[in-house]
């Protein structure tokens, strides 16, 4: 189990690392699109839907990454007054309640969402009319990179209960 934790913390830091430099695209696109538009008076027709793109790739991808290095935004009023040992079990119990059924539905609906979408060959209704079954692709992946990741701190949680670290 300790492999696993490891292996799936490794991956998540690796993946994490380069799925923060698709910022650097975001802001070139953006940039390109404010310069036409602005300046010379001409937008594009692809600069909108890519930005949506990107920067939801962006999000998606970044997911696991962020719940590694637990820096998504919780409310933890209660559970910052409690002992190390309580906020272990309140960890492993929303672990069930919470993050099991709300992540694992997500992952699941995502894996339909896509998979219906490169069923069809979906493209977008815009003028550009890119292709929207590769963007949809990316959510599962995300999520399913979230899942796993969750799954590693629930690990990791459960050694802490014993005294051990991985």
């Amino acid at each position: 189990m300790k492999k696993f934790v490891r292996a799936v913390d490794a991956f998540n830091e690796f993946f994490g690392k380069y799925v923060a430099l698709l910022i650097v695209p975001l802001v070139l696109v953006v940039t390109y699109e404010v310069v036409l538009r602005k300046i010379f008076h001409s937008p594009t027709v692809w600069a909108f839907e890519m930005t949506v793109y990107l920067y939801g790739a962006h999000f998606v991808l970044g997911a696991a990454y962020t719940y590694l290095h637990d820096r998504h935004v919780r409310v933890d009023i209660l559970s910052s007054r409690l002992p190390a040992k309580a906020k272990l079990w309140l960890s492993i119990l929303t672990f069930f309640v919470i993050f099991v059924p709300f992540v694992g539905g997500l992952s699941w609906a995502a894996v339909l969402y896509a998979g219906h979408s490169v069923a069809i060959g979906e493209h977008s209704w815009s003028a550009w009319k890119p292709p929207l079954y590769i963007y949809k692709c990316v959510m599962p992946l995300g999520f399913i990179m979230l899942f796993v990741q969750g799954v590693a701190h629930f690990i990791r949680d459960i050694y802490r209960l014993k005294g051990e670290e991985i």
